[in-house]
């Protein structure tokens, strides 16, 4: 590892993120977006800137404290990083006799908040865009997210040095000479208390950098997808309708779920894709669900659905780094049936689990499809349709010997957290199916003082 990180890492321009670079030079071929399901037998789930780029850096910095996230990737990041573990295989059999087991242990689907412990909260869903006013535009016009910043704000594209240990994208391109601008939509509902830090997504376009569109099967590992519950699901769809989103959904209406875990009451459900092609669930929940959100928001909360190669060995990979308080529930039975099939215009059937952040009510599920694909393809950090997610620390200190431990290396060379500001430092690892997780923390450590 340390010899391949060296050959690959001491120049800018041969850099490569080894996982993508070794996906595209043997890997399959690309394809769509991530999926829903639903229980069969389990019926009871009824870069250096100029003067102006400065200011505008400065005031992007002042949003992001707004935010309470101190959050701002403004470019591109990807070098070298083997992400390969063997952390036990499982086999899909339907149904299963137990759904517990030594990593899944919670005996329900996980619907009550966990309180905060190495991990703070669910930081953001990073989403690598192609044009950041489509972005704008589709979920905070049309679907009803927030938006950091007055609505007609010049979002100017920019350069930061340091952020130069995450700019190296590798594919024979220089990364320093790319650009980026960022645009940050908090999701009502995803705040621990109202008034609190709300999860957002965090839309970032880069430019001047060789990038193809990701857009895998729902399927296919490492797809992954948001989940949006809204309070008027025929209204925000003919909102989108009117504009030309594209449905995924067969018939291009909501189906009315039999039910779905962690979910209660009367639920209906439809597949979109953003500008990029991502996929988004949006669900109407009745009654409606209690929600840190204000009275008149449109969104009520949110959901990250990962699909992944390997159940057991990726949430054991998510638990060992976020820590024991990421804790799992597994289905006890194949779920996926006719219905999902046509929520989700994918066929098959497959294991779920789920887990609450800690310190937000953002669950994460984990899907893994029966006779899924094996050789697919992983995308590279700077293309549109990629995402990332982000999980707040107490101390990113405390996750790097767990990344260490789990035979992974983060995007920095230095295999460290990096400063993007002198008090908020992060990283990012690849999950097994190449999601990337992000850890930042704020104020746990000061920047070293400059050298002269």
């Amino acid at each position: 590892m340390d010899k391949e990180w060296r050959k690959h890492g001491t120049h800018r321009r041969t850099t490569r993120y080894l996982i993508g670079a070794a996906a595209r030079r043997t890997g399959p071929t690309r394809s769509r977006g991530p999926m829903l399901p639903t229980a069969t037998s389990a019926r009871a789930w009824p870069l250096e800137p100029d003067r102006s780029q400065a200011i505008a850096y400065d005031a992007l910095e002042q949003e992001i404290q707004v935010s309470a996230e101190g959050v701002y990737v403004p470019r591109a990041f990807i070098t070298a990083a083997r992400a390969l573990l063997a952390l036990g295989a499982t086999s899909i059999a339907a149904p299963l006799a137990c759904a517990q087991t030594s990593w899944a242990t919670l005996s329900a689907p996980p619907s009550a908040m966990v309180p905060a412990g190495d991990v703070l909260r669910a930081g953001h869903l990073g989403r690598e865009i192609g044009e950041t006013q489509n972005i704008i535009h589709f979920y905070s016009d049309l679907i009803g997210l927030g938006l950091v910043g007055p609505r007609d704000a010049p979002r100017r594209f920019m350069v930061s040095h340091p952020l130069a240990e995450f700019a190296e994208l590798g594919e024979d391109a220089n990364a320093y000479d790319s650009v980026s601008r960022v645009a940050l939509l908090p999701i009502p509902g995803t705040a621990a208390a109202p008034g609190a830090p709300e999860m957002t997504i965090e839309a970032i376009e880069i430019k001047g950098i060789k990038s193809r569109t990701y857009n895998p099967p729902l399927r296919d590992p490492g797809a992954s997808y948001l989940k949006l519950i809204v309070r008027d699901l025929d209204k925000t769809l003919a909102l989108l309708k009117d504009e030309r989103a594209n449905v995924i959904t067969v018939g291009g209406n909501p189906v009315e779920l039999s039910g779905w875990p962690g979910m209660t009451g009367k639920i209906r459900a439809v597949f979109v894709r953003d500008p990029d092609g991502y996929p988004v669930e949006l669900l109407e929940l009745t009654p409606t669900p209690a929600s840190t959100a204000a009275d008149d928001a449109r969104v009520l909360g949110a959901r990250v659905a990962i699909v992944v190669d390997n159940l057991e060995a990726t949430c054991r990979l998510y638990q060992s780094l976020v820590g024991p308080d990421l804790k799992f529930w597994v289905s006890p039975a194949l779920l996926g049936d006719k219905t999902y099939e046509s929520l989700t215009n994918t066929p098959g059937q497959f294991r779920l689990a789920m887990a609450m952040v800690p310190g937000s009510p953002v669950p994460l599920e984990f899907i893994e499809y029966q006779d899924h694909n094996k050789q697919f393809k992983r995308g590279f950090i700077q293309d549109p349709g990629t995402a990332h997610f982000l999980f707040m620390t107490k101390d990113d200190d405390l996750i790097i010997p767990r990344v260490k431990a789990a035979n992974l290396h983060t995007l920095s060379k230095s295999n460290a957290p990096v400063n993007l500001s002198p008090t908020v430092r992060s990283f990012f690892v690849p999950d097994p199916q190449g999601f990337w997780l992000e850890f930042m923390d704020r104020d746990a450590k000061a920047a070293p003082a400059a050298t002269k």
